[in-house]
């Protein structure tokens, strides 16, 4: 197995344990229903041999009826939270994610609320 996929599956396995809400691997599909997340990797040029750096966004949409952001509020903390002492360890692959960010993101619709967290993961071959 790749590191690529090693890494995506660790990933998936542990944000989809952070949510209840449906996870969705770079992109939603066209009928997905709010609330839902969207993860990505990003690569990142390292300058450390033996590990390979992506930058990690994970954006959470939701569309409540009025303007509260309390749930798409509540789903960027999980992720948050899941993400500040993320460490995955197999027998290729060591992964370190860094100190996560949270930020708002305006959307062109003022009724979907949109939050990303984002962190970067160091991945070490063994």
């Amino acid at each position: 197995m790749s590191k690529y996929v090693a890494l995506k599956q660790a990933l998936y396995s542990h944000l989809n344990g952070a949510n209840e809400y449906p996870l969705y691997d770079t992109q939603a599909p066209r009928e997905a229903v709010y609330p839902y997340m969207v993860y990505k990797l990003l690569p990142i040029d390292s300058t450390v041999s033996n590990r390979t750096d992506y930058t990690l966004e994970v954006s959470h949409w939701d569309k409540p009826n009025g303007t509260s952001a309390v749930r798409v509020s509540e789903m960027a903390d999980s992720t948050f939270e899941a993400l500040k002492n993320f460490r995955f360890l197999d027998d290729n692959n060591l992964i370190i994610a860094g100190f996560p960010n949270i930020g708002h993101i305006l959307d062109n619709d003022p009724q979907v609320q949109r939050i990303d967290v984002t962190s970067t993961l160091q991945t070490y071959r063994r």
